[in-house]
């Protein structure tokens, strides 16, 4: 049966349905709706989750999306195997990155539920509007306010003494309208499926285990503000200002080896559109702030030399990163032809200083500077049965390093291992698609596409410099490759939806193949050969899988959602040839009830076995798990109360996404939650 799945699922393509936020999955072909009509249903479906984590959600409704559990929350996003840079994140199709070199907060962390009106998934290399999109893009739509007076307001109580609640104030006249929210979400530690707190389980090196008296410290409290501004002077003209600041404190993360002191983040944009001339442009800001120690962890009280601490903490990176944004564009319509053009571009600067025990380890991500400008097009031809879609898109990215960032630990790092250490580089690529959907009716179509999509670089993979002390093997440097290539992603999707009365039917498969993928690698220094150090090399390298769902309605209340996902990464050369941190085959299956009264949902989610794992980097297989969630609710005309159960059979078990994919400094495995109950009560007004 398996076997069976993964060739249909290579052959083929897919759509998924969301029932617990509202969520449009946007295949390469098709264009995104008008949303006017879905907030509504928005408002009410989101509040039927425990609202935790966006990532997590994700991961629960979409078998080709998985999570990469750090804490309980900010779990970073996996989409068809590609993860990290490979993606983009965008909210409100803006560039938002993280400071911390290990993903702490995550792009989608940064944007809270309550703020979502819906989440667009766009698969494969099939955006030009978006620079560095080379596997998709993965983009946050905020919520838009509306004119007269209304209140949203929202409870939910769980299991770990988890707590969230909200409350947002919108309104306004057909020329101005406004909106304001605060949300606030704390929780003390999780219990897995075997009854034990998260606190407790223990590192490969007991050192940075957490300290008995923080066992059962809290390991989330976050604030989240944000504002909107709408302007509509008259039926031309129309200015939208957003703004958001969020604040989270003592966020706990056993995956790594230092957890969250504070990690504060700043976003502002401004949006204006000429309507007549289809005309529209966006200027945008963003900072985070991230203060990361061990002051819980053991290692803070007695370093693994015997030194005791009297700073509090035996390691500490304070890291900061911003983005200044700017987006300019123009449609026509002609003949039956859309086309776009535009031009962006962005600053983003990142810093990070380190103190390890007692190295200087400032300058850890050299205070670098990644400026980018493209210009893009994109056109849309209809013709009897056929969508043509076409798009191109060039852009130069310079990145600079600051050389007088360095401490004194790693100053010369880089010398130690590479003979070319320039600091600065430039790379300028075109990236484009052609797609053609064919429809054998007017809700029915096939489509097939190819894109070619490029991503630099990072800062980090370029740039970082960790110097460790006493480098054995077992605890090596961490040092940038400043001569890595850009990833160029040439890909194949192939897709069909059928939609005949109350049956759904979609499948989609996809072929990629990434030269000069970044991996990482472990290296030997120039000088002396047993010093080792974690960096980052290109490799040539393949992705294929696919995604398929089947949707029907049962009856006019109750209707069944069954969806699959499998992808493969292979390496094109080297002993071992499984790309590391692929999830498995996974399967979902929801039944579901809903009136609008009265809902309900089973919702089952398999993953099989991950055994195709890539033995150079100690990955090891991850077993299969099944996991049963169940929730319901009860609407009121004003009023919603919900409850649910996750995981309701109290499962012990992990994701294959669930360690830190580094041999030399891994922090431990992490298990999921086990049974987590919780109710729900949400007003509009």
């Amino acid at each position: 049966m398996k076997k069976l799945l993964i060739s249909a699922l290579t052959a083929f393509p897919l759509v998924s349905y969301s029932q617990v936020l509202k969520i449009e999955k946007v295949k390469a072909v098709e264009e995104i709706k008008s949303v006017k009509e879905e907030k509504k249903v928005y408002s009410e479906e989101i509040n039927l989750t425990r609202q935790l984590d966006l990532g997590e959600i994700l991961s629960n409704l979409y078998p080709e999306i998985n999570h990469i559990r750090k804490g309980f929350v900010a779990n970073d996003v996996n989409l068809r195997g590609f993860s990290r840079n490979n993606i983009n994140v965008l909210v409100d199709g803006e560039k938002i990155y993280g400071a911390c070199p290990n993903r702490m907060d995550s792009p989608i962390f940064h944007v809270s539920t309550p703020q979502v009106e819906k989440v667009i998934i766009n698969e494969g290399p099939f955006d030009v509007k978006t620079q560095g999109s080379m596997a998709g893009v993965i983009e946050v739509k905020t919520k838009e306010p509306r004119k007269g007076l209304h209140l949203n307001t929202g409870l939910t109580v769980g299991s770990f003494q988890y707590k969230q609640g909200y409350v947002e104030v919108e309104g306004g006249s057909d020329k101005v309208k406004a909106l304001i929210g605060y949300q606030k979400r704390y929780s003390k530690p999780y219990k897995t499926g075997e009854g034990k707190k998260i606190t407790e389980y223990k590192h490969p090196n007991p050192i940075n285990d957490y300290q008995d008296k923080y066992i059962d410290h809290k390991i989330l409290d976050i604030d989240n503000f944000w504002a909107s501004l709408l302007l509509t002077p008259d039926k031309s003209n129309e200015i939208k200002i957003n703004t958001a600041y969020d604040n989270a404190e003592s966020v706990f993360y056993p995956y790594l080896l230092m957890d969250a002191v504070y990690d504060r983040t700043f976003r502002i944009s401004g949006g204006y559109k000429y309507k007549p001339l289809y005309l529209k442009a966006k200027i945008y800001y963003n900072k985070v702030k991230h203060d990361m120690q061990d002051k819980w962890r053991k290692s803070a009280v007695k370093w693994t030399n015997g030194t005791k601490s009297t700073r509090g903490y035996m390691m500490r990176t304070y890291a900061e990163s911003y983005v200044k944004g700017f987006k300019v564009e123009k449609s026509h319509f002609l003949k039956g032809i859309r086309f776009d053009a535009g031009i962006d571009g962005f600053i983003r600067n990142w810093k990070a200083d380190n103190k390890l025990m007692m190295l200087d380890n400032r300058g850890m991500i050299p205070d670098v500077d990644v400026k980018d400008v493209g210009i893009y097009a994109n056109a849309v031809y209809k013709r009897n049965k056929h969508e043509i879609n076409l798009g191109v898109r060039l852009d130069s990215t310079k990145s600079k390093a600051d050389k007088n960032a360095y401490g004194t630990a790693n100053k010369n790092l880089c010398q130690q291992y590479y003979t070319n250490c320039s600091l600065s580089k430039t790379d300028t690529y075109l990236s484009g698609f052609i797609l053609d959907k064919y429809y054998i009716d007017k809700k029915s179509y096939i489509y097939a596409g190819f894109g070619h999509s490029v991503r630099t670089p990072d800062p980090q993979e370029r740039y970082i410099a960790l110097k460790r002390p006493n480098n054995p093997v077992n605890k090596p440097d961490w040092v940038g490759n400043p001569n890595l290539k850009p990833s160029k992603n040439n890909e194949i999707d192939l897709g069909m939806h059928i939609k005949k009365g109350k049956f759904i039917f979609s499948i989609n498969g996809f072929y990629s193949k990434v030269k000069d993928y970044i991996y990482i690698v472990k290296i030997t220094s120039l000088t002396n050969p047993t010093e080792k150090a974690i960096s980052y090399e290109n490799i040539d390298a393949k992705f294929y899988g696919g995604d398929i769902n089947i949707k029907t309605f049962l009856s006019d209340y109750f209707y069944l959602d069954l969806g699959a996902a499998y992808q493969r990464g292979k390496k094109d050369s080297g002993n071992d040839k499984d790309i590391a941190e692929i999830p498995p085959l996974k399967i979902r299956g929801a039944l579901t009830y809903d009136n609008l009264k009265y809902y309900g949902q089973v919702e089952v989610i398999h993953s099989f076995k991950q055994d195709k794992v890539d033995s150079t980097l100690n990955e090891t297989p991850t077993p299969s798990y099944t996991v049963v969630n169940i929730k319901t609710a009860y609407r009121l005309k004003h009023f919603t109360v919900g409850a649910g159960i996750d995981n309701v059979f109290d499962k012990f078990y992990y994701t294959h996404l669930s360690y830190l994919r580094n041999p030399f400094s891994a922090g431990m495995k992490t298990p999921e939650p086990g049974r987590f109950i919780y109710v729900n009560l949400t007003a509009s007004f």
